[in-house]
């Protein structure tokens, strides 16, 4: 975050050194207002460009193997263009799926959460798709003999969740 208002500033001065420059290029001096307009009209361009295209950045900069499976849009008082359109703030993205030890038919999913300005956070947890709930891995008291996992806080899904379809999909037939 401090990156950006650095950046901002930064190309806001050079903005207006530059259209400073290019009338004492031309040999005119330039009007009082047109400094500040154009280091602000800079200033604001960046931001929403910056905004507007953090999501499709940061999700084209993951690996092919991780896929997106929703994103949050975020409004805030003080960009009130956000209430036009609002810019993804965060997602959440599924990377490595496996079937569960044992012809369970669970899953064991790698998630990512992303947030701008916020370190990503990887989750380890376990799809019961039959069944449509997950569980965090840490959660569990392990899995019995059978495969089974014991124990957790399974919270359910619905059945058209963006998070179960690819869990569920990409996690080919259970192992035996």
């Amino acid at each position: 975050m401090w990156f950006n208002l650095i950046a901002v500033v930064v190309l806001g001065v050079a903005v207006a050194g530059v259209v400073m420059l290019a009338f004492k290029a031309v040999g005119r001096k330039p009007p009082r207002w047109i400094l500040p307009v154009m280091a602000g009209a800079a200033m604001m361009t960046y931001t929403l460009y910056n905004d507007y295209s953090w999501f499709s950045r940061t999700a084209g900069a993951l690996p092919g193997t991780v896929t997106v499976a929703r994103t949050y849009e975020q409004t805030h008082p003080l960009q009130p263009w956000t209430y036009l359109v609002a810019p993804v703030n965060r997602f959440v993205a599924v990377g490595t799926v496996v079937a569960a030890p044992g012809d369970t038919g669970y899953r064991l999913a790698e998630v990512h959460l992303l947030q701008r300005y916020v370190p990503t956070a990887t989750a380890a947890m376990v799809f019961d798709c039959a069944g449509g709930r997950r569980a965090d891995l840490v959660d569990l008291d392990g899995f019995d003999a059978s495969g089974q996992p014991v124990g957790g806080a399974w919270r359910p899904l619905a059945q058209d969740d963006p998070l179960r379809a690819i869990v569920c999909e990409r996690g080919g037939p259970p192992s035996a």
